[in-house]
């Protein structure tokens, strides 16, 4: 308790009310953009589905740019912590690799909005807010990179340029997304396994027959 006798980890009603309101917002907000793009979503709209003024709005955000890179960066965050939490240090890093996209699949499988919202807008039409410029998401890839370094410098897969090899998972990763959600009803799941199968055990495969022939087996 502080000195008026509130406890200090405890948000005021009025904080409360408006962490509330900022949720609303951003659900609603992830909706519209899934639904209408960034272009068709207006502040009018995002203001009528979450019953608030768009004047409500504003004392939020500074406009519709900041809503939309709120909810990029929001759900970001997510993916990032999610993945972090599926991995353990112990870990050979080529299998932190495969719990990590595992843990992306995952959450992009449970939020539906999001992965509609991240597919219609991941051209982003030149936009500075676009999903990929976010810091989440450059600490995440930053993270992924780290990883196939790390693959590499234990003898996991064949030394090829990290940063390409990162590129090439994370853009097949994002085409393979597409298809699943043009498609409709095709599961996830199959994304972590596609590339499982068609790049992260090649690549594995390619370095055991690399030491074989280098011991002269």
């Amino acid at each position: 308790m502080d000195a008026n006798g509130q406890d200090p980890g405890r948000l005021s009603r009025r904080e409360r009310t408006r962490q509330q309101h900022r949720e609303e917002i951003l659900s609603a907000a992830t909706e519209l953009f899934a639904r209408h793009g960034y272009d068709g979503t207006s502040m009018q709209m995002i203001a009528d589905m979450s019953e608030l003024s768009v004047g409500k709005l504003y004392l939020h955000f500074e406009g519709k740019e900041a809503i939309y890179r709120e909810v990029a960066e929001y759900h970001a965050g997510e993916i990032r912590r999610m993945a972090a939490e599926a991995t353990d240090p112990s870990m050979p890093p080529i299998d932190r690799i495969r719990a990590r996209t595992r843990a992306v699949i995952k959450y992009l499988d449970e939020h539906d909005d999001f992965v509609r919202f991240y597919v219609s807008e991941m051209e982003g039409e030149g936009r500075e807010c676009c999903p990929e410029n976010g810091p989440e998401h450059v600490r995440h890839m930053a993270e992924f990179g780290n990883l196939i370094r790390e693959a590499i410098e234990r003898g996991d897969i064949p030394d090829e340029d990290p940063d390409l090899l990162t590129a090439m998972i994370h853009g097949a990763g994002h085409a393979m997304m597409t298809v699943v959600v043009e498609k409709g009803g095709m599961p996830f799941e199959i994304v972590a396994e596609y590339v499982d199968r068609m790049i992260l055990k090649p690549l594995e495969d390619r370095k055991l027959e690399e030491k074989r022939k280098a011991g002269g087996g």
